[in-house]
C-alpha cells in the first residue's frame, strides 16, 4: 500500500503536518477519465517515489476500484518533479488515463 494520506481534489490547509501526501483529482477527458496525481513531500525524492507508488498501485488495481467498474488505468507520461508555487514544498505529478464502463 501507499502508507501516506490521500486527498481528493484539494490539499488541506495543514498539509505540512501530514507529509508526504497524495492528491487525486479529475482533469477532464472525453470517453474516458483523466486524473492527475500530485505527491507532495519534504524532499523531491520522496515526492517522486510517492507518485510512482501511487501510479503503480492504480495501474495494478484498476479493475477492483469499487463503484467505477474500471477497465484499466495507465499513465500518460512520466512524473514531473517541481516545487509547489504556494508552499515551496517539493511535488511530483503525473496524468493518468482511466477507462471505465461508466465513461
Amino acid at each position: 500500500m501507499l502508507d501516506v494520506k490521500v486527498f481528493g481534489n484539494t490539499w488541506p490547509t495543514n498539509i505540512n503536518n501530514i507529509l508526504p501526501g497524495v492528491l487525486v483529482r479529475t482533469t477532464g477527458g472525453n470517453d474516458y477519465t483523466r486524473i492527475q496525481l500530485v505527491a507532495r513531500a519534504n524532499d523531491d525524492i520522496t515526492a517522486t517515489q510517492t507518485v510512482i507508488k501511487a501510479m503503480n498501485l492504480l495501474e495494478k488495481n484498476a479493475a477492483y476500484i469499487t463503484g467505477l467498474r474500471g477497465v484499466w488505468i495507465e499513465r500518460e507520461a512520466n512524473p514531473v518533479s517541481t516545487p509547489d508555487v504556494d508552499t515551496g514544498k517539493p511535488e511530483a505529478w503525473c496524468f493518468m488515463r482511466m477507462e471505465h464502463l461508466e465513461a
